[in-house]
């Protein structure tokens, strides 16, 4: 859908001959496999259009399904060749084919039916709110995101404190529904764009300017990939990641630090936040404010920092591979002897989260970290 396939055979053409990117793959890190490099997909996928293997061949899906599809290697390509859409590209291909990965289908069975990938029950945002959503002239609808609610719910309950306390009206979708990314990273166009319709669709229904996002992976979806699948936004709408918001605050002198922090921080970009988006001063400037000269930075940062480890939804499709990559990324905090690892995604959160030692080091969502100094 977004490469034709002159762009494909040119891209192709590139990756399949070229190493300059190898040392930006994790995956290769970890499996130490030439077929889990992007010029080993590269030549994999030329081997596809050449009739050279077939999308019937055993571990074609796992080759296109290995990846983090985090940027990187565009990142340091001369010749900026999209590797990461040669990939989403070959997943689509091999999921109209039938032949993706049981777990990448029963994950877009989960968004469908339950809202989320993890295809857990949910409970509902308003109880961990406490019935803080304004329902007349609410100034911004926040939209949390799956991980949040599965997983990391103290985020939310730190954003809300924030909101409260500032006495800022919101709403925000109640149930509230994933944003559909995966059926872009997975492959499945079709099901981007149907799910796209529908949420676009409620969020309009709120009737409300301003759409303040937690997730870094759904703020890429929202701003970059809705209008792309024929789903937009409202028109008038303010996409807005809650680190350009918050910073907007303290910017205006709304948001005032009645605390600071005085050890050692170090901040990880997400990926579809620094890289994708460029959102990569505001939540500096955030720890700057609180943590000023104990705020440190790791060597891999901003447009070049690496993936938290669940990067092209790999922590459902191989899991093992992802946990050894997220502590390949705590491990760079710790060797700047930080003690306290901030990121502005709940997804990056989770995966750091569970690759770290007890007592070693703590894992923080930037809303988290001003929750407790305002």
């Amino acid at each position: 859908m977004f490469f034709t396939r002159e762009e494909r055979l040119e891209t192709l053409r590139a990756c399949r001959d070229c190493p300059m990117c190898h040392h930006t793959d994790a995956i290769a890190w970890v499996t130490g496999k030439e077929t889990n490099t992007p010029r080993g997909r590269g030549m994999a996928l030329w081997g596809l259009e050449k009739g050279i293997l077939s999308w019937d061949d055993d571990g074609v899906s796992d080759i296109l399904y290995k990846s983090l599809l985090d940027g990187l290697a565009q990142e340091w390509c001369d010749g900026n060749y999209d590797h990461d859409e040669l990939v989403i590209d070959g997943r689509n291909r091999t999921l109209e084919r039938g032949k993706a990965p049981l777990e990448v289908v029963q994950v877009l069975k989960n968004i469908r039916e339950k809202g989320n990938p993890y295809g857990l029950k949910e409970g509902g945002i308003e109880t961990l709110v406490k019935g803080c959503r304004v329902e007349k002239d609410p100034e911004v609808i926040l939209f949390f995101g799956s991980s949040a609610r599965i997983h990391r719910p103290e985020i939310i309950v730190a954003v809300i404190k924030i909101m409260s306390f500032l006495k800022i009206p919101f709403t925000f979708l109640d149930p509230e529904v994933d944003s559909g990314f995966l059926f872009y990273q997975f492959g499945d166009f079709k099901g981007a764009a149907d799910y796209g319709k529908w949420v676009a669709g409620m969020i309009r229904r709120l009737e409300t300017s301003k759409l303040i996002v937690l997730s870094a992976s759904d703020y890429r979806m929202f701003t970059t990939r809705y209008s792309r699948f024929g789903s937009p936004l409202p028109k008038g709408m303010n996409v807005i990641h809650i680190t350009e918001f918050l910073n907007q605050l303290l910017k205006d002198k709304r948001l005032i630090f009645q605390k600071t922090i005085k050890e050692k921080v170090t901040y990880h970009d997400p990926c579809h936040l620094g890289r994708f988006t460029d959102v990569v001063e505001p939540p500096r400037e955030l720890i700057n404010a609180i943590a000023g000269p104990y705020f440190i930075e790791m060597e891999w940062n901003r447009k070049r920092a690496h993936c938290c480890g669940g990067g092209g939804g790999i922590s459902f499709t191989f899991p093992e591979i992802s946990e050894k990559i997220s502590r390949i990324r705590v491990e760079e905090a710790l060797r700047e002897e930080a003690k306290i690892l901030v990121t502005s995604c709940p997804d990056c959160k989770q995966m750091l989260n569970r690759a770290i030692q007890p007592g070693e080091i703590e894992i923080k969502d930037i809303s988290e970290i001003i929750a407790d100094v305002i």
